[in-house]
């Protein structure tokens, strides 16, 4: 396996699955799920925060609707996790650029870097639709063995 394709294998391991409460990731998978979000996120422009909530809206419809989780509860951990800062009064939100995410002690900027060269909300429904089509193939061998 190639060297990005490899990279992507945590995300995918997550993307696949459904109903994904983030309180319940270890550390190394909420970087991950909340770097998935970010990808989806205008870097380094001020959002309201009806801006920043339709953002995440779209994003749990989209790269990350495996997850469990409301676009507030989202917002918050983004903002705790240094993801996206928000203003003393919650009315500018802002997705931070790669070279303002913090490098240590989890790769923030490597893993912004590599997932703002590609389309996540097209490589997650895609990789899903890989594996419900795979899921269906299953499905349709084992009833045809239980016929015959």
């Amino acid at each position: 396996m190639n060297e990005p394709l490899q990279a992507l294998q945590p995300i995918r391991t997550l993307a696949l699955k459904d109903h994904v409460s983030l309180g319940g990731l270890s550390a190394g998978e909420l970087m991950l799920a909340l770097a998935v979000v970010h990808a989806t996120l205008p870097a380094d422009k001020p959002l309201t925060e009806r801006e920043v909530n339709e953002a995440l809206k779209a994003a749990l419809a989209g790269a990350a609707c495996w997850l469990a989780t409301d676009h507030v509860e989202l917002r918050r951990w983004l903002v705790d996790a240094g993801w996206l800062t928000r203003d003393g009064y919650g009315r500018e939100y802002r997705a931070l650029a790669h070279a303002a995410l913090p490098p240590a002690p989890a790769p923030h900027q490597a893993l912004a870097r590599a997932l703002a060269t590609m389309d996540v909300t097209r490589w997650v429904a895609a990789e899903r639709e890989v594996q419900e089509r795979m899921r269906a193939e299953r499905k349709a061998r084992w009833a045809a063995a239980q016929k015959g």
